[in-house]
């Protein structure tokens, strides 16, 4: 019998003025698996994990914070806390840096991705609105409102943090979808005859269908790449959404970055990145970095996040040639002038920033052979720049840095380069990619270019080019996000 068992509970349980439940006559454990509660909606036990502040014992008359973690497809109520994902290890670790303590809730959720059966044989949303919630709030000293209340989701989960927050908005107030399994419809339509009926099929109905079939009007209810539209943000509009998924993703990330235009398109506040990984535990490990702050920001009346997970690092006392060059040490010592050589195009940006960008991507790289040449095209265009310098800088590898309005050049003239970088580049619609080179995408999540940034990105996955992805918090300070952007590009430069 779980602890929820101790307990009698009302229908709705939200009330922020109630008595203070019992006390229990033993301290819990911080880490409490597999208790259960009895579902008169399911008519099942619903098995659920909690993990509890360091502090729950002792200070008896605090009430914390609720954050509810779906798990993922054919994963249980035990795999947040498991050798899998290990959240409490990751929670200390965000606590000893001065993250405000919560409970956290790990129901079962099967393969139900959150929701009513379209049949109404299994209706899980329901049971979490109307039993599981109302069951936590008086059984633990929860925060019994939505302003302290949110989602949580990997995977399947995602989708399950998303919808739950959607439809009920009355009890959550933030959902964190990490790498939503979400699809397209063209991508529900194209999916296996026995993947459709298992995952999603059984669910929103158009079981055994293909095509235009699989789309019904139940799963459009849910799905929100059809629910974020203008029409609905009186709905949906006041929620703290944040959304990631890696660009390693085989396709869901098509899906989740559709929604991200689609959001963005129809004035719908949110919090989007795309960081370096696929569908794995570390990159949902790594999401709550910035998640869990950014929710502990929200609850305490922030209104305007401002982290960046990346540091800015901008040498002192770097040294340019009288063109504002840099020329690494390796190369100039090299008796074969040879390297690597990066053409960074700009037009209408601070000179002093383009020289701390420079800092940033030469530090730390001095044994290799390379030279840095910044190109303001409101001066020469990029094939002038490049006639010019290449016999002066002979190079074995020449790249790009496209930045900002200088995209559409950038990528006109792509067959100079081996490699190009765009960052928070303006681009022409259709986007034409070249399989053989390599391309770098990076961007702001309300930066003005992403409908470009999304463009590129799905003509690098369907081509097979060799890409990466970076999306990320953009700061107010402009110096800050410049550099910042700079930093990202670092990390991806080839053959530096």
């Amino acid at each position: 019998m779980g602890l929820a068992a101790l307990c009698v509970f009302m229908s709705c349980g939200c009330e922020k003025k109630r008595d203070l439940p019992d006390v229990e006559p033993s301290p819990l454990p911080r880490y409490n698996s597999n208790l259960t509660f009895t579902s008169n909606v399911l008519e099942r036990n619903v098995p659920y994990d909690i993990l509890l502040p360091e502090d729950y014992n002792t200070n008896e008359d605090k009430r914390y914070p609720v954050m509810y973690l779906f798990h993922g497809l054919g994963d249980n109520n035990t795999s947040w806390n498991g050798e899998y994902l290990r959240c409490e290890a990751k929670i200390k670790q965000l606590e000893s840096k001065g993250l405000e303590p919560m409970i956290y809730v790990m129901p079962m959720g099967w393969k139900a991705y959150g929701s009513d059966r379209y049949d109404g044989h299994f209706s899980y949303m329901t049971m979490i609105a109307t039993e599981f919630v109302p069951m936590i709030d008086q059984t633990y000293r929860t925060i019994a409102d939505k302003e302290h209340r949110g989602t949580i989701g990997y995977s399947m989960g995602g989708f399950a943090a998303m919808v739950n927050a959607m439809k009920h908005p009355e009890l959550f107030s933030m959902s964190a979808p990490l790498s939503m399994s979400v699809r397209t419809d063209q991508q529900y339509k194209e999916e296996s005859q026995d993947g459709w009926n298992d995952q999603w099929g059984r669910i929103f109905g158009g079981l055994g269908q293909s095509g235009d079939g699989r789309i019904t009007d139940y799963y459009k209810q849910h799905c929100p790449l059809h629910q974020f539209t203008a029409e609905n943000i009186s709905k949906y509009g006041s929620q703290h959404w944040f959304i990631t998924c890696g660009d390693d993703e085989k396709q869901l990330l098509i899906a989740n970055d559709d929604l991200h235009v689609l959001m963005r398109d129809n004035g719908y506040p949110h919090q989007y990145r795309v960081w370096n990984g696929g569908h794995t535990s570390s990159y949902w490990r790594d999401a709550l970095e910035e998640v869990l702050p950014y929710f502990s920001f929200i609850m305490s009346g922030g209104t305007n996040w401002q982290k960046s997970l990346k540091e800015v690092n901008v040498p002192e006392n770097v040294s340019f040639n009288e063109d504002g060059i840099y020329v690494s040490k390796a190369y100039s010592e090299a008796e074969k002038k040879e390297g690597v050589v990066l053409y960074i195009f700009y037009d209408g940006i601070d000179q002093d920033w383009i020289k701390d960008g420079m800092a940033i991507i030469q530090r730390g790289i001095e044994s290799k052979q390379f030279v840095l040449i910044p190109c303001d095209l409101s001066r020469k265009d990029i094939q002038e720049w490049v006639r010019f310098y290449k016999d002066i800088y002979p190079s074995s590898y020449t790249q790009a840095l496209a930045i900002g309005k200088t995209g559409v050049q950038v990528l006109e003239k792509q067959s100079l380069f081996s490699s190009l970088y765009f960052e928070n580049a303006t681009l022409k619609e259709p986007v034409t990619i070249d399989q053989g080179k390599y391309y770098y995408i990076g961007q702001c999540d309300d930066g003005a270019a992403y409908k470009d940034a999304n463009a590129m990105y799905k003509e690098c996955k369907l081509s097979g080019a060799k890409f990466e992805y970076r999306c990320r918090n953009h700061l107010d300070d402009s110096r800050m996000d410049f550099l910042t952007g700079m930093e990202y590009v670092k990390t991806q430069l080839n053959n530096f």
